[in-house]
């Protein structure tokens, strides 16, 4: 039988990786939300939790999604050094983000796709921060 040939992803690619996976969790905790007894209702009704819809509250939501999104191409294509610092920063942003999403929530989906989400982002900071440097 032949040995599987196993290469390590390089740090880029990890990182990549990982906010793929983040957007990932987001969008299927998003689908599983449309199922909540009377939340479509409220979305027809324009109301987003404990806000009402507008286009300035759509525009700010649409950007905490376009921000992991384009982070997963930032990782590919910036250069090293400012990806690390992009991941150090916008990961822990983020952390901050799910901790606030899961305060006060009551819904055990909801409550496991954030702490996923957390550890992740945790992963990614720290994965970011320990990037192995040229001797």
């Amino acid at each position: 039988m032949k040995k599987l040939i196993d290469r390590v992803p390089s740090m880029r690619t990890k990182l990549s990786g990982l906010w793929i996976t983040m957007m990932l969790l987001y969008v299927y905790c998003d689908i599983y939300t449309l199922f909540r007894p009377g939340h479509v209702m409220e979305m027809n009704e324009g109301i987003m939790g404990p806000f009402t819809a507008s286009q300035g509250m759509l525009v700010g939501m649409g950007f905490l999604m376009i921000i992991p999104t384009l982070m997963i191409v930032a990782n590919l294509f910036l250069k090293s050094r400012l990806v690390r610092w992009l991941n150090i920063i916008v990961g822990s942003v983020y952390v901050l983000v799910n901790i606030g999403n899961i305060v006060g929530e009551t819904w055990a989906y909801y409550i496991v796709f954030g702490v996923i989400e957390i550890a992740v982002m945790v992963l990614t900071v720290v994965l970011a921060a320990r990037w192995p440097k040229e001797a």
